[in-house]
């Protein structure tokens, strides 16, 4: 049993010393959790949730006295939360940088973006490209999150299951970027 296995066991424990009732108040604190992220446009509340649950597993095995662990958990949510913001807002600065810095690209670097990029994108399977290509677009006023769930909804997907898969072609195209690159 690995620390991250024991730190769930403790978990569970603090939740009720019946395993059974344990089970059933960690899925509506889990369920909560989602939630609250959720409402906040947290971009994968599921993953927030999950490392919520994480660290009050190992502050709780490490002997930190928790005497409600909804609340404790949902304090928390609230840095989590923080950091979470913080991350998404450092990203997109990041992105709106990258296109400001894109009007001001030689001819020879919008070469290597039409010679190398596009033909790896253009590799990619249709199917695949039009997903990519709606992760990416999130219309205006839509948080991450809400859109990322009504896309997984309207694909018939689990929010984790399209971002796993995105995450995967991201991994494809940059490997085949960096391929091209090598050969020109």
């Amino acid at each position: 049993m690995g620390p991250e296995d024991e730190d769930f066991a403790r978990f569970l424990e603090a939740l009720s010393p019946d395993e059974d009732e344990g089970g059933r108040r960690y899925i509506s604190i889990h369920k909560r959790l989602v939630g609250f992220f959720s409402v906040r446009g947290v971009s994968d509340p599921e993953k927030a949730a999950d490392e919520v649950i994480k660290r009050a597993g190992g502050r709780i095995r490490g002997g930190a006295d928790v005497p409600d662990v909804e609340k404790y958990c949902l304090g928390i949510a609230r840095n989590v939360a923080r950091e979470e913001w913080r991350r998404e807002r450092r990203e997109k600065e990041r992105f709106i940088r990258f296109i400001q810095g894109l009007a001001h690209h030689t001819a020879e670097e919008v070469e290597k973006i039409e010679h190398v990029f596009k033909p790896c994108f253009e590799q990619l399977e249709d199917e695949d490209r039009e997903l990519l290509v709606a992760y990416c677009q999130i219309p205006g006023g839509q948080s991450h999150a809400e859109h990322r769930l009504l896309l997984a909804e309207r694909m018939g997907k689990t929010v984790r299951s399209i971002r796993t898969r995105v995450s995967r072609l991201r991994d494809k195209l940059a490997a085949c970027v960096e391929e091209r690159s090598k050969s020109r």
